[in-house]
């Protein structure tokens, strides 16, 4: 800016030398034609830098409106200016705005392309208007229409698929069964909410899981009935068998009955400890069927506000004795603002399910301990139930959730399978990390 305020120091010079010797001459001499000329030519001079002042207005006024505007292209002289400098500065940041519109403009088309060719169905749509401004490829292929203008288009596809996105809070994920077109889908809708332009919009994102569904059920089949391969062959084997010795023992070659009066009495003992035998086997069948049954009929859960830290004394009351006599410490670091919607006797079943888990987990352990302790990650809570023990082998890492396996000779096989079962009746989970060196933590996701 140095030339331009010489340039304006000389003209303010110039104006004053011209006035004053215009007033001199005027007052001083004769030559008044000359004073007039004189001032004349000041009054042209202050008229030309009143208009070089507002023309540097006028640039910087345009220039201003034009960021307002986000007008980069337009461009500024120096030929006609005596604030070359502030023009050049112009320039400058002219181009460094054109330059930051083109990156803008770039990342959006960036974005735009991942999205559009992103195999996961997307959609935003403002949440005031429910109009839909974006929808790419996948999801237009989801929903088998070419184009959606409002989420209420949704509604006369599948009026609950419309509620659930309604309702569902950022970072929320729901599953729901769909039929689109006489297709049936089970889809994974997750939902995140975001500001654009100072206003809300939601992104939903869609996921079709029915053939990751379907193949989850034929593997879970698969163990299903490997465990009621295995627990009915134990049953009826044994049955099968003594049956067969104990018709032999009282029916002749010609099928007729026997005398039993007439046989030993080391026959007979065979015969009740046979009989006694195959009586256990059935009740412990019949046993087995009740089981099935339990596992088969989940309530619905009745759902409550649940304060997390008197479900835990709660169940410390009732399994403390228990924990105390078989010398394990049980410790907890429990939030006590902390609370759920959930059904309480349910977590209260599950949280004593596993920490009678534990305390078996831990017979053979120096200084067993248990630990409850809570988190909040990704807006879900979580109750974690650790010991200390030896850890789950590998191998049965992936079969404790199984119906009926179990590693103890007096389990049933199903508390860890209907503890899950309870949780997912509940929209939430059970999970399970172990290791030789950490210990067993089962996690109790809401």
């Amino acid at each position: 800016m140095g030339t331009h305020r010489f340039k304006i120091v000389l003209r303010l010079i110039i104006i004053l030398l011209l006035g004053y010797s215009g007033l001199y001459i005027l007052t001083e001499t004769p030559f008044w034609l000359l004073s007039l000329w004189l001032l004349l030519f000041s009054g042209i001079a202050i008229y030309e830098l009143i208009r070089s002042l507002e023309r540097t207005k006028r640039e910087l006024s345009n220039f201003l409106i034009n960021i307002k505007q986000k007008d980069f292209l337009g461009t500024y002289s120096k030929n006609n200016s005596n604030s070359d400098e502030l023009n050049k500065a112009f320039m400058l940041i002219t181009q460094e705005f054109q330059q930051l519109r083109k990156e803008k403009e770039s990342n959006y088309h960036f974005l735009q392309t991942v999205v559009e060719h992103s195999g996961v169905p997307l959609m935003v749509y403002d949440e005031e208007t429910l109009k839909i401004t974006l929808m790419n490829k996948a999801a237009k292929e989801l929903f088998k229409r070419p184009h959606l203008t409002n989420l209420k288009s949704i509604e006369q596809l599948d009026k609950h698929l419309f509620q659930l996105i309604l309702k569902l809070q950022s970072g929320q994920k729901e599953l729901i069964k769909t039929v689109i077109e006489n297709e049936l889908l089970h889809l994974s809708v997750l939902a995140r909410e975001i500001k654009l332009d100072d206003r809300l919009h939601k992104l939903i994102s869609f996921q079709n899981i029915k053939a990751e569904l379907d193949e989850q059920e034929i593997q879970s089949w698969q163990k299903l009935i490997r465990v009621l391969t295995h627990e009915i062959k134990n049953s009826a084997i044994p049955i099968s068998t003594l049956t067969e010795v104990i018709n032999q023992m009282i029916v002749d070659e010609r099928g007729e009955l026997k005398d039993l009066s007439q046989l030993q009495q080391e026959d007979l003992d065979d015969l009740k400890i046979g009989i006694r035998t195959v009586q256990k086997r059935s009740a412990g069948l019949v046993n087995f069927v009740n089981a099935y049954g339990e596992l088969a009929k989940i309530p619905q859960p009745k759902f409550q506000r649940v304060h997390v830290l008197e479900l835990v004394e709660r169940t410390e009351a009732l399994l403390g004795p228990d924990l105390k006599r078989a010398g394990v410490k049980l410790t907890k670091a429990v939030d006590p603002a902390l609370q759920i919607e959930a059904d309480m006797d349910m977590v209260e079943q599950i949280l004593i399910n596993l920490i009678k888990n534990a305390k078996e987990a831990l017979v053979n352990t120096e200084q067993p301990c248990i630990e409850l302790t809570t988190f909040i990650k990704n807006h879900r809570t979580v109750i974690v139930v650790k010991d200390n023990g030896p850890g789950i082998e590998a191998e049965a890492m992936d079969q404790i959730f199984v119906p009926f396996y179990t590693t103890k000779k007096q389990g049933s096989g199903i508390g860890l399978s209907l503890s899950r079962q309870y949780m997912r009746a509940q929209k939430g989970n059970l999970t399970v990390t172990s290791s030789p060196e950490a210990g067993t933590s089962f996690f109790m996701i809401f």
